[in-house]
């Protein structure tokens, strides 16, 4: 899958991105890194967005409107990356690959690169997009806003409020009714 971030052309393999997302609406915790553009919920799981223009050291650009987001997993968490655009999914054949200096990239995490348009795009692991260390801190962070979220929801053992309100007029008119 091949995007753009603050004027550079960057690719992910297309089976490490699950979904792509509009922005939605982001909480932004207060104690959030800055690489941390905020968090929201998809499927009863808390998801961090994760500037690529900060994360890889570029130019910091605010996201436009409708800039898109990529779903990943990392460590079986969801994951979302910030991007400027999509450009097209295209298959890369091998043969095709350009070598790329890893240490250029932090981490590691230009793996090659391949012609894109007039010129080339650089091929990421997202596997390697972040140290460990960060990927735990990362978790922990998930962690918190699961445990947060998890406060507003009703006990197991207390009905929800729309749940008790439906029942309320139904034992009203129980007991409306003349007993024999």
């Amino acid at each position: 899958m091949v995007f753009s971030v603050s004027g550079r052309v960057l690719a992910l393999p297309a089976d490490a991105v699950r979904r792509v997302l509009p922005l939605p609406r982001l909480d932004s915790p207060p104690a959030a890194p800055p690489v941390v553009a905020g968090l929201f919920r998809h499927r009863d799981q808390t998801v961090p967005v994760l500037r690529l223009d900060i994360l890889l050291g570029f130019d910091p650009a605010p996201a436009a409107l409708y800039a898109p987001l990529l779903l990943i997993e990392r460590e079986e968490r969801p994951l979302a990356l910030l991007v400027d655009r999509i450009f097209d999914i295209v298959p890369v054949p091998e043969s095709m690959l350009l070598e790329t200096d890893a240490a250029l990239s932090f981490n590691g995490c230009a793996v090659g690169g391949f012609p894109f348009g007039a010129g080339n795009a650089t091929l990421l692991d997202p596997e390697r997009l972040l140290t460990e260390t960060e990927g735990r801190l990362l978790a922990a962070f998930q962690d918190l806003a699961d445990e947060r979220a998890a406060r507003w929801q009703p006990a197991a053992s207390e009905p929800a409020a729309s749940e008790s309100a439906a029942s309320e007029p139904a034992e009203a008119e129980d007991a409306a009714e003349p007993t024999s």
